[in-house]
């Protein structure tokens, strides 16, 4: 839901109180056991002021209100104009007009709205239709005169809303409107035992997070909590030209949470700390400067200062952002209240060595694998998938971003002498990146191990997809005759082999500290150093010839890890969060 609202008009708009009244109302209609309209629209009339307003907006919109028509219908609410009015004016509107149209997809809409109710029976005939109006608005069947001339209206192109209309217009609505016994509400939290947490996405360049490791810790995280704590609000806040780009990003889930997940874009960060009633803030990268200004306590995420570990290699490839890190990694560590960590590798290197920081205000909370988000995700038809991306054959798979760490280039080395070796020539290999190296760090490096090879049919057999949508990666794992994850390092296990995993794909891994924080045998996984190519063209031989046995030895060995689940996650931020509120 887009928040954009002026200053000047939050003050007069209460926003998370208007929020909490709604989750209210949508648990009062949730206790009928069968919703009609008129179940919806009497309990709507009973809310009074800006409730009522602003509930108009969720029930016949689907959405939250603007400020512009807030606040012109609250005049005119409080110049006279009879709750009824108010129905016929939204369902006349233009906005309407396009959201009640046959078109729109019934799921889209909860079953505790009135757009959601109305579209449920939108698909039936015109007979059955108005039968339905007369069930559901005048509570009763209908009289011939009445049934045949409504049929009569939608034959000559009526449209169904403005028959609808003439319902709720008529004397018999009106009357039996306040005679119908409303709603009880089941009791909900107290306003002031939700604790409302913050998620800081305050990036100033425009960013791309769907399938980025950020990305998908935020989505998981934030699911795990609306999942697990039913007394948690979660504000998203955003610039407003990346507003578009997170919004995507919680697309999957954020109409199933609607008065509990929030999107904001925020002119300044003065703006969110005057606005938003945010009890503790969870800032998921270190190096976004605008997080320094915000006044509420702050759950800093250092999954990695990867830099710090490579360092002539990030001030040759990046050196303006090595110069912007330094000059804030150490304030942004110095304001959290909390530094989390996802391995105690990195709370110790970054943590207390690289930053300085106390050991009690450093904590490490591991991640998942995406056990839960794969389930629901599902897969795509293996026929589908591969028509999709023209991927026929067995292929090996490095989903990742080309970043300076990642190892594309000596990976690259390793599968093009793989594919030129007998064994892999008649293998017809493929090898899947999702990025291209154009305008990426390695480029040079990329380049100049393409020019070596003279082999086309394996120089063929590298494919570029870019970025894939996060709900096809189950598949692209699934499908895939195994995942290599040649990485020179990560703050945590590297998110490849927990979600090839998941799907029973085989992995080859190279050996670095994380990952054997982790696994408790390196021995039943292919490993190779990632600084070897020869090392790294072997492991590719013996991931394609096992791959049909080595998953299972594989998760046996990292089983532990594979049952923690973001649910897990979730709890034990949950329980960071809550000593900071109470503190």
């Amino acid at each position: 839901m887009k928040i954009q609202f002026m200053a000047r008009e939050v003050c007069r708009m209460d926003i998370i109180n208007l929020r909490l009244s709604s989750a209210r109302f949508t648990e009062k209609l949730k206790q009928a056991p069968t919703l009609r309209f008129m179940d919806i629209l009497r309990n709507l009339l009973l809310l009074e002021g800006d409730e009522f307003v602003w509930e108009l907006y969720r029930q016949f919109f689907f959405r939250e209100a603007d400020p512009e028509g807030f606040h012109s219908h609250m005049n005119g609410l409080k110049a006279g104009v009879p709750k009824t009015s108010f129905l016929l004016l939204f369902l006349q509107s233009s906005e309407a007009e396009r959201l009640y149209s046959p078109s729109q997809s019934p799921a889209k809409y909860p079953h505790t709205t009135f757009i959601g109710s109305f579209h449920r029976i939108n698909h039936v005939t015109d007979v059955e239709f108005v039968y339905c109006l007369y069930q559901n608005l005048l509570l009763r069947q209908p009289d011939l005169p009445g049934l045949h001339s409504h049929i009569h209206h939608l034959s000559l192109g009526l449209s169904r809303v403005r028959v609808l209309c003439s319902f709720i217009e008529s004397g018999e609505f009106q009357e039996k409107v306040h005679a119908v016994p409303p709603l009880a509400a089941p009791p909900l939290p107290h306003t002031q035992s939700f604790k409302h947490i913050g998620i800081f996405l305050g990036y100033q360049p425009k960013i791309y997070l769907d399938g980025e490791g950020i990305g998908r810790f935020v989505v998981r995280l934030t699911e795990g909590l609306l999942l697990n704590a039913p007394d948690v609000m979660i504000h998203v806040a955003t610039t407003e030209h990346n507003f578009a780009e997170v919004e995507k990003l919680f697309q999957a889930f954020a109409s199933l949470y609607p008065n509990r997940l929030f999107m904001h874009h925020f002119p300044s960060v003065t703006w969110l700390n005057q606005h938003l009633p945010v009890d503790v803030w969870c800032v998921p990268y270190v190096g976004m400067d605008l997080a320094l200004q915000l006044e509420r306590p702050v759950v800093l995420c250092v999954h990695d200062l990867v830099y710090t570990h490579f360092r002539e290699l990030y001030v040759r490839k990046h050196p303006e952002l090595v110069q912007g890190l330094d000059r804030i990694v150490h304030a942004m560590a110095d304001k959290a209240s909390k530094v989390v960590f996802n391995s105690a590798y990195v709370q110790s290197y970054e943590g207390l060595s690289y930053l300085q920081l106390p050991l009690h205000k450093t904590q490490v909370i591991r991640l998942a694998a995406p056990v839960e988000e794969y389930r629901n995700l599902g897969l795509l038809a293996e026929g589908a998938f591969r028509s999709k991306y023209q991927l026929h054959g067995d292929y090996l798979v490095f989903p990742s971003i080309i970043r300076a760490h990642k190892n594309h280039d000596r990976l690259l080395e390793a599968f093009l002498n793989y594919r030129q070796s007998p064994e892999g020539r008649a293998s017809k290999l493929k090898l899947v990146l999702t990025d291209h190296y154009h305008h990426r760090p390695l480029e040079h490096e990329i380049a100049a191990v393409l020019g070596r090879c003279q082999d086309s049919e394996a120089l063929n057999s590298i494919v570029y997809l870019t970025r894939l949508p996060s709900g096809d990666m189950p598949s692209l794992y699934k499908y895939a005759a195994g995942t290599i994850v040649p990485t020179l390092f990560e703050g945590s296990c590297p998110f490849p082999i927990l979600e090839s995993l998941t799907v029973d794909t085989p992995v080859a891994i190279s050996r670095i500290e994380v990952t054997r924080e982790v696994v408790n045998d390196m021995n039943a996984f292919v490993t190779f150093d990632p600084y070897s190519v020869p090392e790294m063209t072997a492991a590719i031989a013996r991931l394609y010839q096992n791959r049909h046995s080595l998953a299972a030895q594989e998760k046996a060995a990292i089983r532990g890890t594979l049952q923690r689940t973001w649910s897990d996650v979730a709890q034990e931020y949950y329980r960071l969060f809550q000593s900071l509120i109470h503190r």
